[in-house]
Parts: C-alpha cells; sequence; structure tokens
C-alpha cells in the first residue's frame, strides 16, 4: 500500500508539472523581447564564463607564482639574480662530479659550453674569505650573477686530483664559486631562463588586471545566467527547463557525481604531465566545473522561481507520506482514547504497567530477592497516587471546560491545590471566562451601537422628508385657493380677482426654497451614506500618487477661507521648510480634508483659533487639525468614530455625522492612519502618511 501511495504522489507531482509546462506554453504571446531571455546570449555568457575562468584562473595562478618568487619586490637584476642561483648551484655540482672523477677538463668543457664559469678556491683555515684559486674558467668580466657554496670533496678510490701544483685532498671543504656570464652569448638553459624571467617580470602587473577581469567577468556572466535562468522570450513567467522531470535531489546527486569523475580523472592525469601542463590542466579543470555548477545553480534557480524546489524531490516526497501516515496513526489513537472515559483510561493504563513488570520481576529474579520486590511495591503505591491526582486534576478541567462550554462564563477553577501544567491550564480557563465574558459585553455594545444607528438614521431620513411633505402640501394648499377662485368665477361670470385675492407667489416661492434645500440635504445624505459604505468596504478606486500635503492643504483652506471668516475663526497654519511628500490619492486626500474643514466650521467656537499644521517626523508625515469645540465634548472617541454621530446630541444643526467615518476609511484605504484626541473642549485630529 504505502509503495502503491508512493507512486501515486510521484504521478500526482508529475502531472502537475505537466499542466503548469501546458499553461506556459499556451501563455506564448507578445512578450517583451529582453536579452536575458534570449538562447544566443545565454550562449555566448556561458562561452565567455569558461574564457573567463580559464584566464582568471591562469592570472591568479601566475600572480601567486610570481609573488612567491618575488618578482613585485626588487629590481629585475634581483629577480635575475635569485633564479639564476639554482641552476648555478646545478652547474656547480655537476663540476664537482667530474672533478671527483678526476677529469678536470670535462669540468672545463661543460663550463665552457654554458654562460657559466666556475671557481675553485681553497678554504685556509677557520678564516673563510682568505682562499687561495685553485682553479677557475673565468676570464674576469663583469657580472652580478654570482653565487658560492662550500663543500667538502669525496674522491673515489685510487684517484689523486692535481690542481695549481697542489692535490686536493678528500675530505677537505673548499669554496666553489659559479659566475653567470650577463650577455648570455650560448644558447642555454641559463638564457631561457633568463629570458624568461625578463618576460615574465615585465607583464607581472599584468598578470593582476588578467586575473581581476577575468574573475569580474566571470562573476558578472554568472549573475546574468542566474537572471536569465528560466526566462525564454515569446514565454510570459517561467519557462520550465530540460531538466525539469528530474526530482531536485537526484538531480544534485547526478550533478555532484559528474562533478567528482572530472576532478578525479583530472587529479589522475596531471601526475604524470610537467608543472605548466598541471596549472594549465587544472585550471581547465576548473573552468568546467564552472560551467557545470553554473548549469546546475540555473536549474536550482529555476525552481526556485517556480516555488517547487523543495516540494519536487524524493526526500520531501517520502517525509510527507511518513507524515501522513503518523497523523493518521496519530489521529486514530487518540480518537480511541477519547472514547473511553479519561479516569478509566489512566487506571487501565496504570494497571497494565503495572502487571507488565510484575512479570518481568518472576521472570527475572530469583525468589531470594524479597526486598526487590518490597521495594516495587512501594514504588507502585506512590505512583498510584500521583496517578490518581493526574486523573483528579484532569477530571476537575474537564469539568471546567464543559462549563464554559455551555455558557457559564463566570465559572471558576479552583487552582490551589493544582501543580505545574495543571494550574496553568486552569488559570487559562479562568482567563478563558474572562474574555467570554468580554466578547458579550462586546456583543452588546455593537447591538446598542447598531440599534442608534438605525435611530440616528431614521431621524436623519424623516426629518427632511417630513419637510418636504409638509411644505408641498403647503404649496397645493396655495395653488388650490387659486384654482377654486377660477372655478367659482365661471360660473357666476365673474374674474377670480373680482371674488378671491391671488395666491401669494412669495410663500410659494419660500416653500420652494425649503423644498429645494430639504432635497438637496436629502441627496447629499444619501451620497455620503453611499460613500461611506464604499470606503468601508474597500469598493473605492484607489491611484496612489506622490502628493505635496502643504500645496492640497492650502487649497483646501482657501475654498473655507470666507466661511470661516464668518464664523470669526482665526486660521493659523504650519508647514514644515522642506516640501512634505506623501503616497496617497489626491482626490480622496482632498475629500479628508473637506470633511475636517467643515467639521470645523460647524462645531468649533466662534472667537477661537484654529490650528493645521504639517509636520515631518523621521519616516512619517503628520497632518494635524485642532480646534476648540462649541458643544461639551462628553463623547467617547470611539463613539465619535461611528456613522451618524454628532458633536451636537441634539442634532439641530446641519450634517449627517458620516465626515468623521468617512474621513477615517478613505485615510486607511490610502495606507495610513487617522487618530482623534479629546481634551476638554480641545479637538484635534492626526493623520498618518509615510513619507516619500
Amino acid at each position: 500500500m504505502e509503495e502503491r501511495d508512493f507512486r501515486d504522489d510521484v504521478a500526482e507531482e508529475m502531472a502537475t508539472r505537466q499542466i503548469e509546462t501546458e499553461q506556459i506554453g499556451m501563455e506564448r504571446g507578445q512578450d517583451k523581447y529582453r536579452l536575458t531571455g534570449a538562447l544566443w546570449a545565454k550562449i555566448v555568457a556561458f562561452i565567455l564564463l569558461f574564457a573567463s575562468v580559464i584566464a582568471g584562473g591562469l592570472g591568479l595562478l601566475g600572480c601567486i607564482s610570481v609573488g612567491m618568487e618575488g618578482f613585485y619586490e626588487g629590481s629585475l637584476e634581483e629577480v635575475l639574480a635569485r633564479q639564476l642561483r639554482s641552476p648555478s648551484i646545478s652547474a656547480i655540482y655537476e663540476a664537482i662530479g667530474h672533478i671527483e672523477s678526476g677529469d678536470i677538463r670535462e669540468a672545463e668543457a661543460y663550463c665552457r659550453e654554458r654562460n657559466v664559469d666556475l671557481e675553485l678556491c681553497e678554504n685556509r683555515g677557520e678564516r673563510r674569505g682568505e682562499e687561495r684559486v685553485l682553479w677557475s674558467t673565468w676570464d674576469g668580466y663583469e657580472t652580478k650573477y654570482i653565487t658560492e657554496i662550500f663543500t667538502v670533496l669525496e674522491f673515489q678510490e685510487d684517484v689523486d686530483v692535481l690542481v695549481d701544483g697542489v692535490y686536493l685532498a678528500a675530505g677537505e671543504e673548499y669554496l666553489f664559486r659559479a659566475y653567470v656570464n650577463p650577455d648570455f652569448p650560448i644558447e642555454d638553459n641559463f638564457r631561457r631562463l633568463a629570458e624568461t624571467v625578463e618576460m615574465v617580470y615585465g607583464i607581472r602587473f599584468a598578470l593582476i588586471g588578467i586575473a581581476a577581469v577575468g574573475i569580474l567577468l566571470s562573476i558578472l556572466m554568472f549573475i546574468f545566467l542566474m537572471c536569465g535562468a528560466g526566462h525564454r522570450n515569446g514565454r510570459k513567467g517561467i519557462a520550465p527547463g530540460v531538466l525539469a522531470t528530474i526530482p531536485f535531489d537526484v538531480l544534485t546527486f547526478l550533478f555532484g557525481c559528474v562533478a567528482v569523475v572530472v576532478c578525479a580523472l583530472g587529479l589522475e592525469i596531471v601526475r604524470s604531465m610537467g608543472t605548466v601542463a598541471v596549472i594549465v590542466l587544472l585550471t581547465c579543470v576548473g573552468a568546467v566545473l564552472a560551467v557545470w555548477g553554473t548549469l546546475y545553480c540555473m536549474e536550482f534557480a529555476v525552481r526556485l522561481k517556480r516555488g517547487n524546489c523543495f516540494r519536487y524531490s524524493l526526500i520531501y516526497m517520502v517525509l510527507r507520506r511518513l507524515w501522513r501516515m503518523c497523523r493518521f496513526l496519530g489521529r486514530g489513537t487518540a480518537a480511541m482514547l477519547r472514547d473511553l472515559p479519561m479516569v478509566m483510561t489512566v487506571v487501565a493504563a496504570y494497571l497494565g504497567l503495572c502487571i507488565m513488570e510484575f512479570l518481568g520481576i518472576l521472570l527475572f529474579f530469583s525468589r531470594a530477592e524479597e526486598l526487590s520486590i518490597l521495594l516495587w511495591c512501594m514504588e507502585k503505591v506512590a505512583l498510584f497516587a500521583v496517578v490518581v491526582y493526574i486523573a483528579l486534576a484532569c477530571r476537575k478541567l474537564l469539568i471546567a471546560g464543559s462549563a464554559l462550554a455551555e455558557g457559564e462564563a463566570d465559572y471558576k477553577v479552583d487552582t490551589s491545590r493544582l501543580v505545574w501544567s495543571f494550574k496553568e491550564h486552569g488559570e487559562n480557563l479562568n482567563s478563558l471566562g474572562q474574555g467570554i465574558t468580554k466578547a458579550v459585553a462586546e456583543r452588546m455594545r455593537s447591538e446598542r451601537l447598531k440599534t442608534e444607528l438605525i435611530t440616528n438614521v431614521s431621524h436623519d431620513l424623516k426629518t427632511p422628508l417630513t419637510s418636504i411633505i409638509n411644505y408641498a402640501d403647503l404649496i397645493c394648499e396655495e395653488t388650490s385657493v387659486e384654482s377654486n377662485a377660477r372655478t367659482a368665477g365661471e360660473g357666476t361670470g365673474e374674474t377670480a380677482d373680482t371674488r378671491v385675492c391671488c395666491p401669494d407667489i412669495s410663500k410659494i416661492a419660500e416653500y420652494a426654497q425649503v423644498l429645494l434645500r430639504q432635497s438637496r440635504r436629502l441627496k447629499k445624505l444619501l451620497e455620503d451614506l453611499l460613500e461611506a459604505s464604499k470606503a468601508t468596504t474597500g469598493n473605492l478606486e484607489v491611484n496612489l500618487e506622490p502628493c505635496e500635503v502643504g500645496v492640497l492643504l492650502s487649497q483646501a483652506v482657501g475654498e473655507y477661507q470666507q466661511r470661516m471668516e464668518e464664523k470669526q475663526l482665526d486660521l493659523i497654519t504650519r508647514q514644515p521648510e522642506e516640501i512634505a511628500s506623501i503616497l496617497a490619492d489626491g482626490r480622496h486626500l482632498w475629500r479628508v480634508f473637506d470633511n475636517l474643514l467643515n467639521n470645523i466650521c460647524k462645531y468649533a467656537q466662534e472667537n477661537s483659533r484654529v490650528y493645521l499644521s504639517v509636520e515631518q517626523r523621521e519616516r512619517d508625515v503628520l497632518i494635524i487639525f485642532r480646534n476648540m469645540s462649541k458643544y461639551p465634548l462628553d463623547i467617547s472617541v470611539e463613539e465619535l468614530e461611528e456613522r451618524f454621530v454628532r458633536g451636537d446630541k441634539s442634532r439641530h444643526m446641519e450634517g449627517n455625522g458620516l465626515g468623521l467615518s468617512i474621513a477615517k476609511s478613505l485615510v486607511e484605504l490610502q495606507g495610513g492612519r487617522m487618530e482623534i484626541i479629546i481634551d476638554g473642549d480641545l479637538f484635534k485630529v492626526l493623520l498618518g502618511f509615510a513619507a516619500i
């Protein structure tokens, strides 16, 4: 069954990936051409990556090599002197070999064929430097490339070497000095070494540039390939690669195996090669591994972008299957235990444990160990007390939970005799009861506010409708008087002017003005109610753009300048020296300012000051409105933010109580915050937006 479930999981995952692939294929269309989606650009990037890794690797190894040889520390002569020391010592030992075999002429012939001359000096006593030249091929030319070593000659049997009338003694220490001809007239290893050193010395700083450019270019190519992973021109979204059907962990294993094989082959080959060839081969192997690793990273990036990197792997599938099995077994065991009473379950588990331990004692202990049985019985008695306590504590908590579930919010658990987690759980249940009580109170308050909302809406709708109906009746009465007069005049042959006066045109005009005013008030109420509903539910279209708060606030203040002067309100505005900009919708922000300024004109105390200020605080822009209220503010901030709630509780003034509610909803829609602060008769509104 497990194998079948596993195969089902794999098949399901494959089907999901196939559907995603088909959907991406169907989305081929008019996608904009991008360099990261061009196949030729990625091929060129891979070629440049390979070449840059080789160049950077060779340059870096070259810098390290010449740096270790001291090419960056001295002049060309000093560097060449250090490099010529090794072949000079080799030449000395070659000549020593000829001398020890008794063939002085062969040593001289060896020097004539090379750009090196040798001297053999006798070391007199302990004072080195007071030597006598016994043999020399140096003709006295000037050179700075001199190498000296002291060595003990060991001659072959029956060989006597006579130099300058002196027989060389075996076991004696002699001084050998090598002179390298600075003109290098002979084509030999000294001349080739000198040419190589001169060439390397000339390009020693260029190697640094090559290494830096190669490394930088390889990093740039890697970043480009990572950015372009999964992107193809002509396709929308992230397109899967050719390796998308291989699970991620299997793909990682395959890439790792190939990398290990390449490294092993490279190490096997370099064992039989020279130093330069080894450096070149290792650099090429490193470049191949870099390209291979980039391919793996690109596939990894594609899966990350598609969001199925680890979800589509064998390990994830196996772990998910194991988790499902464990969860199934755990739920089954929990369901089985829930069907038994808790106390009975605990007691049964305790008795089962006792029986198992008793049988173990009978099987593994002899009869002579009665003391062990006694200790076992004492331990079981203590354990029984603990088990009973746990069962009773759990029962107490279960009763409390049942009481709370039945709605007894005032039920309290006695936690005085509970310890450890049982006491903590009991206190949590008590806190839960308090939370239920608080939630019920909040619910009742919400119901009360809803009732008040309905009452206020009914009152605000009834008042203009009543006025419209009454004044419409008055207009009908005035016009009916004129109509009756005309009818009576036609019956008697007299004119209406001779029987009754004409209707009062001024009254009809007054009534019409009232009708128009109340109709507009009713229309405004309905529009505000609709806007408040849209703002609360988020159905308004919001286009966030950079806005200069000071300019928009100044324009809004200009609209209300005359009304404030009529109310004898002294307006004081404060703005920062720097322009404060926020991300907001200009239309909705204007409506917020309009509502707040309208409230100020309605409810501000005459002959008082009104403060409007814009403040920039770190990353926030604060817009603050302050005014003194003409009415006592004996109302909470929460109630004042509700719909159809006014500072004027008599509801005789113009307005519907929707201004603050609409303003708060519009501010929150634009990502800001609105806070109302009441301090005595001081009414302050604070608008906060993120600065840009």
